[in-house]
């Protein structure tokens, strides 16, 4: 590969490291890099999935505060998170990512627009301000089954899953946007670490890139992690309403 392409994927990498420690999406960013660079669709997929890993570690890591008194939020749906990671790179390795890509952004539009109306269905069922904190709830079987359906497409393709997960955090469990983000980091780390260490006995993978995604995301996670943090939490939900709609219509008209 050529060092042009190299160094796309490399600025791919730490701008979707950030943008996934945000809001989610930044696979949007790296896909095309990687095409750009002259890699084959599938091999792409495939290797921004594991190079993107330590961008979500980073932004897990970046929310630690908000996550000390979200053990066991995590505990419950985490296994959840990981079945449905592996069962998301096992399709991937058994299917072409055609005809899957094609219902991505019907996909990243409807959660933007669950997204959107949150507030909305929080009030209509009597919730009280978006600051408060419910330790007691973990979403229930509902978080469970979601975060199984998230993780397959988290690991099949994963464009946009930060804007479901909060999405459906935002509905099942009532709390703060930053610790939704927060919880939305880190399991975003267990899908894609799970469907890591199955799409890594593919041959499609590219190792090479692979190092030089992992640093980059990382960088970026951390820093978009630090980032969001210090946003205010209607900016944030602006932000990541803006990103989704960028994210759905590039895809479309692509």
């Amino acid at each position: 590969m050529e060092p042009v392409g190299l160094l796309l994927i490399a600025l791919a990498a730490v701008g979707g490291g950030a943008i996934n420690a945000a809001a989610g999406g930044g696979t949007l960013i790296t896909f095309p890099a990687m095409l750009a660079a002259g890699m084959s669709p599938l091999a792409a997929n495939m290797t921004s999935s594991i190079g993107m890993l330590m961008g979500t570690i980073g932004g897990a890591w970046s929310y630690r505060a908000e996550l000390r008194r979200q053990r066991r939020r995590f505990a419950a749906n985490a296994p959840f998170a990981a079945i449905g990671g592996a069962l998301g790179a096992v399709l991937l390795l058994l299917t072409p990512s055609d005809a899957f890509t094609a219902i991505v952004p019907w996909l990243v539009l409807a959660a933007a627009a669950l997204f959107a109306v949150q507030p909305l269905v929080a009030k209509r069922l009597g919730r009280s301000a978006d600051d408060a904190f419910d330790t007691a709830s973990t979403g229930g079987w509902a978080a469970k089954a979601s975060f199984v359906l998230i993780g397959v497409y988290g690991s099949y393709f994963g464009a946009g899953i930060g804007v479901m997960m909060l999405a459906m955090l935002g509905l099942l469990i009532h709390d703060s946007l930053q610790h939704h983000n927060a919880l939305k980091n880190v399991l975003a780390a267990v899908i894609n670490g799970t469907g890591a260490l199955i799409l890594a006995f593919s041959p499609l993978v590219h190792w090479g890139v692979v190092a030089l995604m992992l640093a980059g995301s990382l960088v970026g996670g951390v820093a978009g992690g630090r980032l969001s943090r210090r946003v205010p939490s209607w900016l944030l939900r602006l932000v990541v309403i803006a990103f989704a709609l960028g994210v759905a219509l590039t895809m479309l008209l692509t």
